[in-house]
């Protein structure tokens, strides 16, 4: 929660209608039955999306988790980032924490992050 609450509060200033869901509650719907999985969802619209890219503003929001200890994880470089979307997927190796992280400008919410852990036991 922490890592994502820092993405955000950076961006915070240019985003409008910016909702957050801070994994109060688990999501089990692709974990075992004595597995849980917690989520860290944020999105908003650019204030001033004529000031804003897409690709500058992922690539900002990546260099600050990489600098909180996470690796860049693509499937395809070339579909993940175009002028008008972009996406990069980052992993925390130890703590085992993913996030998504997408701008676009034609579609809302503009901004979108995405964070997850992996399935692990409900009593740890």
């Amino acid at each position: 929660m922490s890592d994502g609450d820092a993405v955000v509060a950076g961006i915070e200033a240019g985003l409008t209608e910016l909702t957050r869901e801070r994994a109060d509650r688990d999501r089990d719907s692709t974990c075992l039955n004595d597995e849980e999985q917690r989520f860290y969802i944020a999105k908003g619209n650019f204030a001033n999306p004529s000031a804003e890219s897409a690709t500058n503003l992922v690539g900002l929001l990546k260099g600050q988790l990489i600098g909180k200890g996470y690796s860049t994880q693509v499937v395809d470089n070339l579909d993940l980032w175009e002028d008008d979307v972009s996406v990069a997927v980052v992993v925390n190796p130890e703590t085992r924490v993913t996030f998504v992280l997408l701008a676009r400008m034609n579609s809302t919410p503009n901004v979108m992050i995405v964070g997850k852990t992996e399935c692990y036991p409900v009593n740890a």
